[in-house]
């Protein structure tokens, strides 16, 4: 592999997780200390009176609490040792409180300060901007906030809980009384993720139902499925010229495409073919029905596909394998099962039956572009199989879909690259993982191949590409 690929030489780093020194946060003290107590007492009173959230499986109390830059939660356990930080997200900090008594000791040093009285600890107050509740509005996702609730009388939710990584009794006690609460409200648990740090459940609902969800007090965040929507051109060739391919050698590493699938006894394929396996439920073939599997398989057994056409030279030097999570219609969306589960099953029975090191995701959650926060339940897998196996995954950055906010006629080539920094065009789920190697594509020519006088190039060589798919690997 390293003497084909010399310039893809990837090491693991030995983590240094020694302490480093840092610029000290330091609190910049309110110019009137009196109206910024006064100001958090009147934004914590407001968020009380709205607070209506049902469900829990404790006594907690959620608040969302904006922060100045740089404040480290774990300072409001000098409040209270019953004050529980829950997540952080940029400058919004959610936290808890456990007893009455916990929000009754913050509260009291507000009267004590909005009144010019002293308090220990007052620099954690200073560095508080205004607190509300996590609200109905603060739990949907992009997806959902977007498009609604599907028209449908019943419809699929994916539904994250808060994570509790360092309590496992009370992991289990969440589970338990959610899954519980689902019973009782007759909405369906198709299926959920349980582990340390990610809490996932896909549930069947309809309307008043998932008004419900939104204001269960141990859910994070609710979104739609995802919508893995794949826009291309399929590459016409005559296989009839081309030469018969040899199988790579014994010793080959392997790559493992999860896709749509594939195409088995393709001719420039199937020498290279180590199994082709399905993980997607409902469905017993693991054959590609769409195409785009296929497609991207070749990608990863030959690269730059021109060069190999103009060469006549098509000689692989991996073996491929496969594993099906999108169906024909390239969609992932009419499963009740959550494509997290779908990966890590895969995932984990290549590396074990095969010791496959190397997994290809070229695919995107439209419904996800990142925001520069919480990240999807797609991603934290990614993460976590990474570090656990010591495997790599290639991630496509997006796949952008024409629609209405996309440019029109001589807006694509004025407006880029302009438009390529807008929301619908953002790097999407699970690209923003962090132990991944996302990857995007570049312009190869200045001209489409079939030129006309009414046609024009917008990126130029080496530009990034102008338009979808951003999976493109040349």
């Amino acid at each position: 592999m390293l003497e084909s690929y010399p310039h893809l030489s990837l090491q693991r780093e030995t983590p240094d997780n020694k302490k480093r020194p840092g610029t000290p946060f330091f609190t910049k003290s309110p110019s009137d200390i009196l109206a910024h107590a006064r100001g958090l007492q009147q934004t914590l009173a407001q968020a009380k009176r709205q607070d209506d959230d049902v469900g829990g499986f404790d006594e907690r109390r959620l608040f969302r609490f904006s922060v100045q830059k740089g404040f480290n939660p774990d300072d409001l356990r000098k409040i209270s040792s019953e004050i529980e930080f829950v997540s952080q997200e940029d400058e919004t900090v959610v936290v808890g409180f456990a007893t009455d008594a916990a929000l009754a000791e913050f509260e009291s040093r507000l009267a004590t300060m909005a009144s010019g009285g002293d308090i220990t600890n007052k620099q954690v107050i200073y560095a508080l901007q205004s607190m509300d509740r996590w609200s109905p509005e603060h739990r949907k996702r992009w997806a959902l906030e977007k498009k609604g609730f599907p028209k449908e009388e019943r419809f699929l939710l994916d539904i994250e809980l808060w994570p509790l990584e360092d309590n496992p009794r009370g992991r289990n006690l969440e589970w338990a009384a959610f899954e519980k609460w689902l019973e009782q409200e007759g909405i369906e648990n198709k299926d959920q993720i349980k582990n340390d740090g990610l809490t996932l459940y896909r549930v069947h609902c309809d309307t008043q139902q998932a008004e419900r969800l939104l204001r269960h007090r141990d859910v994070r965040s609710i979104d739609l499925p995802p919508d893995f929507g794949l826009d291309f051109s399929l590459l016409i060739q005559d296989i009839r010229d081309f030469s018969p391919i040899t199988s790579p050698a014994e010793n080959a590493p392997g790559v493992v495409i999860l896709d749509s699938g594939l195409a088995t006894g393709h001719p420039l394929l199937e020498a290279a073919v180590g199994e082709a396996d399905n993980f997607l439920p409902n469905e017993i073939s693991a054959a590609d029905e769409h195409g785009h599997g296929t497609q991207v398989a070749g990608l990863a057994l030959y690269g730059d596909f021109e060069s190999a056409l103009k060469s006549g030279q098509f000689i692989p030097t991996i073996r491929l394998f496969s594993g099906r999570i999108l169906d024909r219609n390239k969609q992932n969306t009419h499963t009740t099962d959550l494509i997290a589960k779908q990966i890590e099953n895969a995932v984990r029975y290549f590396s074990d039956a095969y010791q496959c090191r190397v997994f290809n995701l070229s695919i995107n959650d439209e419904n996800k572009p990142y925001q520069g926060n919480h990240l999807g339940g797609v991603s934290v897998t990614l993460d976590n199989l990474s570090r656990e196996l010591g495997i790599l995954f290639v991630v496509s950055a997006g796949n952008h879909r024409v629609c209405a906010d996309s440019p029109t006629g001589m807006e694509w080539r004025e407006k880029y690259p302009d438009y390529l920094l807008s929301d619908p065009w953002k790097i999407t789920e699970p690209a923003p993982a962090l132990n991944v190697l996302t990857v995007g594509s570049v312009a190869k020519y200045n001209r489409p191949f079939s030129s006309t006088p009414d046609e024009m190039a917008i990126a130029q060589v080496d530009q990034p590409s102008d338009v979808y798919p951003t999976w493109t690997i040349h």
